[in-house]
C-alpha cells in the first residue's frame, strides 16, 4: 500500500495478507486466483493458537444504541464515521469471490467503506471510488436493510467498515462454525430477550446472522452463547422484546487506538516462541 500527501515523497507500507494484499485483488480476481486461493486456504499449518486479539470486531447498527448504554465513541457507528475526514467505497471482495464461485447472496456488493489514507489509496488505484459523509450514512442505511453486520477494524480510529454476510464473509462465516461465537468475537454487547413481551411475529430470525435465535412455542428463543452483539434484531424488534446490554467488564476486549497498534500486537504474539 502506498500514501502520498501533496508534493511530498510517496510513503509505502507492508500489508498483511488478509486483512490486505487479497482485499487489494477485489478488481483483479479470475478463476485461475480463486483457485490458488482455495488451495492456499485449504492448506493448514499445526501450530498452537497464538493469545493475541482479531483484526476486526462487531458493532452494534445504530438504532439498537439506547442512550442508557453509555457505550464508547468507537463503539458507536456514527461516531466513528464523523470521525473521519475522506472516505471510499468498495465493492465487498468476500460476495465478488463468493458470486463468482457459483455461490453468493443478493446483499449489495459495493459495500467496503474505507477511511483516511487507504480511502485515498483504493480511490487513486481504482479499487474503489471517493465518496462523501453522507453517501456512508446511506450505505449503512441500505445494510442495515439488507441484514448485514458491521465489522469495523479492531481499532478506535478505524480504518474500514465492513458490511458482512453470514453466507460470503470469511470472518463472520468462521464465527458463524464456532460453537460459541460469544466467546470467539471481538464485541462489547450482547442481546437480552424478554420472552413475556415477544409477540411470535419472527421478524428477528432472518435478521440475526449466527442463528442466535430460534422458534420456540409461541415466541422467540435465545441462545446466548451464539450472540455477537451486532444489534441486527433489536432495530426491528416491534415489542421491544430484544434489547443490547453491555458484557461484563470481564468480558469486554481492549480496542486498540489504531490499526497499526492492532497490526503491532497481532504480530508479536505470533513472534512469541510457543
Amino acid at each position: 500500500m502506498s500514501v502520498q500527501r501533496g508534493d511530498g515523497p510517496t510513503l509505502y507500507r507492508a500489508m498483511p495478507f488478509v486483512v490486505g494484499i487479497y482485499e487489494f485483488q477485489v478488481n483483479a480476481l479470475s478463476e485461475g486466483l480463486l483457485h490458488d486461493l482455495a488451495d492456499y486456504w485449504s492448506t493448514v499449518e499445526e501450530r498452537p493458537r497464538p493469545e493475541t486479539i482479531p483484526q476486526l470486531r462487531t458493532v452494534p447498527v445504530n438504532e439498537s444504541i439506547e442512550p442508557q448504554l453509555g457505550a464508547l465513541p468507537y463503539e458507536l457507528v456514527n461516531e466513528l464515521v464523523k470521525a473521519q475526514d475522506r472516505f471510499a467505497v468498495a465493492p465487498c471482495i468476500c460476495r465478488r469471490h463468493a458470486r463468482m464461485s457459483g455461490g453468493g447472496c443478493d446483499a449489495p456488493e459495493e459495500s467496503c467503506l474505507i477511511f483516511g489514507d487507504f480511502a485515498d489509496y483504493y480511490a487513486r488505484t481504482g479499487r474503489g471510488r471517493a465518496i462523501d459523509r453522507s453517501e456512508v450514512m446511506a450505505i449503512l442505511a441500505r445494510a442495515d436493510a439488507a441484514n448485514l453486520v458491521l465489522q469495523p477494524s479492531n481499532s478506535q480510529d478505524v480504518s474500514w467498515i465492513c458490511c458482512c454476510c453470514g453466507c460470503c464473509c470469511g470472518v463472520l462465516g468462521g464465527l458463524k462454525r464456532h460453537p460459541k461465537p460469544a466467546e470467539a468475537v471481538a464485541s462489547s454487547f450482547s442481546v437480552r430477550l424478554e420472552s413475556d413481551t415477544c409477540q411470535g411475529c419472527w421478524t428477528c430470525l432472518e435478521r440475526c446472522q449466527m442463528g442466535a435465535l430460534s422458534v420456540g412455542d409461541d415466541r422467540v428463543t435465545l441462545n446466548s452463547d451464539r450472540c455477537i452483539g451486532c444489534g441486527l434484531c433489536v432495530s426491528t424488534c416491534p415489542s421491544g422484546a430484544l434489547t443490547l446490554m453491555r458484557k461484563p467488564g470481564s468480558e469486554q476486549t481492549r480496542v486498540p487506538a489504531d490499526m497499526h497498534a492492532t497490526w503491532r500486537t497481532i504480530s508479536d504474539a505470533q513472534a512469541k516462541p510457543s
